[in-house]
C-alpha cells in the first residue's frame, strides 16, 4: 500500500509527518514517520520501537529531541539518529528502525511498506 503523505515544500526540518499504513501480520497498525533528515533528504520509518513494539510517540505526537537531531521513544528513551533511524542511545542500542520507502512524484511524497531499497 502507498500512501500520499504531502507536499515536498511541506517537509521542513522539525517536523515530522505521521500517516496509517495498514496493518502488519501480526494486526499491529503500521504507522510512517517521515522527515527530512540531517542532509535534508526525505526518509520514512516505521513508527516502532525496536525495544518493545510500541510507538515512538505513544500516541501524544512528541517524536523528536528537544534539539530535533534525533527521534526519541517516549517510552523508555531510546534515541535514533535521522539519517538512518539507528540507535546510539537506550535499551535497542545498536538496532534500527524499518526504513520504509518514499517515492517523490512531481513534488508529492508517497511512502509504501515495501521497505526501503538498499
Amino acid at each position: 500500500m502507498e500512501v500520499w503523505i504531502c507536499r515536498v515544500e511541506e517537509l521542513r526540518a522539525g517536523i515530522v509527518r505521521t500517516t496509517q499504513l495498514g496493518h502488519d501480520d501480526d494486526g499491529i497498525p503500521i504507522t510512517a514517520l517521515v522527515l527530512r533528515d540531517e542532509d535534508g533528504a526525505i526518509v520514512a520509518y516505521r513508527n516502532l520501537c525496536r525495544h518493545l513494539p510500541v510507538p515512538l510517540d505513544g500516541g501524544t505526537g512528541e517524536l523528536l529531541s528537544e534539539d530535533g537531531a534525533h527521534l526519541v521513544c517516549g517510552t523508555h528513551g531510546a534515541t535514533y539518529r535521522l539519517l538512518d533511524g539507528y540507535c546510539v542511545d537506550g535499551p535497542c542500542e545498536g538496532l534500527s528502525l524499518q526504513r520504509l520507502h518514499v517515492r517523490d512524484e512531481a513534488g508529492d511524497v508517497y511512502v509504501s511498506v515495501r521497505p526501503h531499497p538498499g
